[in-house]
């Protein structure tokens, strides 16, 4: 059984809290599963010395060439991320080389002024909302597309994404409330068609949470 099965599973009996590394680790792992269904080769680093690194490795999206990839996630449940984690994240992608795309993975989204600073950021950055592994819809199937509520890039990152186009998909479109992140997901076009999601890679190594 996967960590993140483990966890939602715990979360629901009861039998004990869930800590803040082992929720953030599940975090991470599920955001490099979901990019990896979408063509990407990431692994997760997390650690003392990550150097504000959670995940790293390369892309390669359809007819498209392979550009290396350095991510961090921010697991908070009721928390957006402000201009500040932004503008430390530029000092993390000042320190990449080039042709480096750097994504920053949230689970309650972006300020304004967050998404501004991103924005307008010299760097190429791309902000992606993705729902908790612990807080899904019932009927949504692990690391999969659904998780994704949110994918913003900024000028810099159009040569690495410039192609791929977002849209939103509701889950009932008789009540639909724009506001409500957990009211839709996002489906990812590239050239006009939809982005094809590989089946999941699931963690099946035994972990300690008994």
């Amino acid at each position: 059984m996967s960590i993140l099965w483990r966890l939602r599973a715990l979360g629901k009996s009861g039998h004990r809290l869930i800590s803040t590394v082992e929720a953030g680790t599940a975090y991470e792992n599920q955001a490099v599963a979901t990019l990896n269904q979408l063509g990407a080769s990431l692994e997760r680093v997390g650690g003392a010395s990550d150097h504000g690194i959670d995940f790293c490795g390369l892309w390669r999206l359809p007819s498209h060439r392979e550009f290396y990839v350095v991510g961090q996630c921010k697991h908070y449940e009721r928390k957006k991320i402000g201009p500040s984690i932004l503008r430390e994240w530029e000092g993390v992608m000042s320190r990449q080389e080039l042709d480096t795309l750097g994504i920053v993975v949230a689970t309650s989204g972006f300020t304004p002024s967050g998404i501004h600073a991103a924005l307008s950021s010299a760097y190429p950055v791309a902000l992606v909302t993705m729902a908790s592994p612990l807080k899904r819809v019932e009927h949504e199937p692990p690391y999969a597309e659904s998780a994704i509520r949110g994918f913003v890039w900024n000028r810099a990152a159009e040569p690495f994404l410039g192609r791929l186009v977002v849209a939103k998909k509701h889950y009932d479109v008789q009540m639909v409330d724009l506001d409500d992140p957990a009211a839709f997901t996002i489906q990812l076009f590239w050239d006009g068609k939809p982005l094809t999601m590989a089946p999941p890679c699931l963690d099946s190594t035994p972990s300690s949470l008994d």
